[in-house]
């Protein structure tokens, strides 16, 4: 079986190269020191982070003199800094043919929020693509998946940071997982949760006043797809479900992708400029 780490690639670019990305104006929102979308590549790529460059590449620094393998020359320069703003409040709406993020949207406090983010910033046709860990093979192992009325719920509050709940309930249930040993099956792929409760208790309540970053938002590949779709159905967010790529062997994150749909007029309208030979027409990204 092969690594870990080789099998995430393999299996991302293979991913991604069902649609038609090198063309269009794309954003990848967090890509640190190792962006997915590089511009030698995909030269319409824009990258978005919480933090500004010079912040993130200190940040880097710092995990490097710690001895992890992080190189601040590696980071990416940062177009759009968010700071405590969604998307769609820093980059034009109806700007981008897809946008791409990788174990990002876990970690988001109003998922329903970031979704409409998205939507409004993609153009008719375009794609939200993604990379999401899958609870039955990380830490999460032991929590129960995120529900629609948990998400409705935290939208309904406007959340823009975990709450104590959520926080306690990672901190409580976060359990070492050998994602290796459990797609083989072995006794000890499993190891002892990490945390006492009163470790958990400690972090719940710092949470009331600050940021504490955990997984808010727990899903495995076969709950994902429902999920969005029940949003949809709820008229909470306005993305199809297009595909999800179930969580393979040895891996332990699974791939989805939303699109924004394009009214039927307008795909009328573009196939026949299309068909005209008009210049200057996109393409939206298509699934291969």
């Amino acid at each position: 079986m092969q690594s870990v780490k080789a099998a995430k690639t393999k299996r991302r670019e293979a991913f991604l190269n069902r649609f038609d990305l090198a063309s269009c104006k794309g954003l990848e929102i967090g890509p640190f020191d190792r962006p997915v979308f590089n511009r030698d590549r995909f030269p319409g790529i824009l990258y978005a982070d919480v933090q500004d460059t010079e912040t993130l590449r200190n940040m880097a620094a710092r995990a490097a003199e710690k001895g992890k393998p992080r190189d601040p020359a590696d980071v990416v320069p940062v177009d759009h800094v968010l700071l405590d703003r969604q998307l769609d409040e820093v980059i034009p709406h109806r700007s981008l043919d897809f946008v791409f993020c990788a174990h990002v949207l876990e970690h988001v406090p109003d998922m329903i929020r970031v979704l409409q983010g998205v939507e409004r910033i993609l153009r008719p046709g375009g794609v939200f693509l993604m990379a999401y860990p899958d609870r039955r093979y990380t830490y999460d192992i032991d929590r129960p998946a995120t529900t629609l009325a948990q998400l409705r719920d935290r939208h309904t509050r406007g959340l823009t940071r975990p709450d104590p709940d959520i926080v306690r309930e990672h901190f409580l249930m976060n359990r070492p997982v050998n994602v290796r040993a459990l797609w083989e099956g072995k006794s000890r792929a499993i190891g002892s949760r990490r945390h006492t409760p009163e470790f958990a208790e400690a972090r719940a309540k710092a949470a009331r006043d600050a940021y504490v970053d955990v997984h808010c938002n727990v899903l495995s590949s076969a709950e994902f797809g429902p999920l969005m779709q029940a949003l949809r159905a709820e008229g909470l967010i306005g993305l199809d479900l297009a595909l999800v790529e179930e969580t393979r062997a040895p891996q332990h994150e699974f791939y989805a992708a939303l699109v924004r749909p394009m009214p039927q007029i307008e795909r009328i309208a573009r196939g026949l400029l299309r068909r005209a030979g008009r210049p200057g027409i996109r393409s939206n990204p298509r699934i291969r």
